[in-house]
């Protein structure tokens, strides 16, 4: 990826997430336009990186852990900008750029190698297996920024008197179906991410029990989501406890994409 370019995203998805703060607590409409030209802009400087990545290298930019995150917060910003638009959730930056700017600072701590491509990885089916994983996470990301708004209102409500992001945030019906829906969307592609992981396992790696920290948290973040979507369906989970086990599973995400990131293993 070229540094250069990507640390202009980097720069105008910081000035992105501190206006969308601004935005929730002033709620000034320019402030709102500011923060969506930032994020635009910082949208446009990360697709030009990836492509030039991907002319270098003469292949999609997934090669590597580094690579999988830097298009998991591409697709993320471009879900909160289509998210925003059509549901007119404007405050749904202020939840989910923080997190996009820690993704981004996160990838320039491990810079891409590209000269260590790994045979295995010209099987279009890994191509595969990482680009449903990938949209998978960036559902989950949104997931969480769902949860978050649904306990901070539903606080508010229980207050005697409503604080200011009462009047800052949506229903409590809202936000409880935005993390049904993201939930819903992003638990297939998870899924079917992972059953194309580890059958590309068994032939890389000659098993599927191969352990490797990546693929261990993955599944404890699978896992997590399909008790909770289970929950959701048969046991009527809904609200509070449902955003609970949205932060907790998202708390695993991060752990998954730290230890690809940190960690010695297979992906890494």
């Amino acid at each position: 990826m070229h540094p250069t370019v990507f640390n202009l995203a980097i720069l105008a998805y910081t000035g992105a997430t501190g206006l969308a703060l601004a935005y929730l607590v002033q709620r000034q409409e320019i402030v709102h336009r500011l923060a969506s030209a930032a994020t635009l802009l910082g949208w446009v400087c990360h697709t030009l990186a990836l492509v030039i990545q991907a002319v270098e290298v003469g292949r999609p930019p997934l090669e590597n852990v580094s690579g999988a995150v830097s298009v998991a917060v591409w697709v993320v910003v471009l879900a909160e900008m289509w998210g925003e638009r059509q549901s007119g959730l404007k405050v749904l930056g202020a939840f989910v750029l923080p997190v996009v700017l820690m993704l981004s600072v996160s990838i320039t701590a491990r810079p891409l190698n590209l000269r260590e491509i790994a045979p295995v990885l010209t099987s279009a089916w890994v191509w595969v297996h990482i680009a449903l994983a990938l949209i998978g996470i960036a559902a989950f990301i949104l997931n969480f920024a769902g949860a978050v708004m649904y306990l901070l209102q539903e606080r508010q409500l229980k207050g005697k008197r409503p604080g200011a992001f009462y009047y800052r945030l949506p229903a409590l019906e809202t936000l409880d179906q935005l993390t049904y829906k993201t939930l819903a969307v992003g638990f297939p592609f998870l899924t079917t991410g992972l059953i194309l992981g580890a059958l590309w396992a068994r032939t890389a790696w000659g098993s599927v029990l191969t352990f490797d920290p990546l693929a261990f948290f993955s599944f404890v973040a699978w896992a997590i989501y399909a008790g909770t979507l289970a929950g959701r369906a048969a046991a009527g989970w809904h609200g509070r406890r449902a955003a609970y086990f949205a932060i907790i599973g998202f708390g695993a995400l991060v752990l998954t994409l730290g230890a690809g990131l940190f960690l010695p293993g297979r992906h890494g």
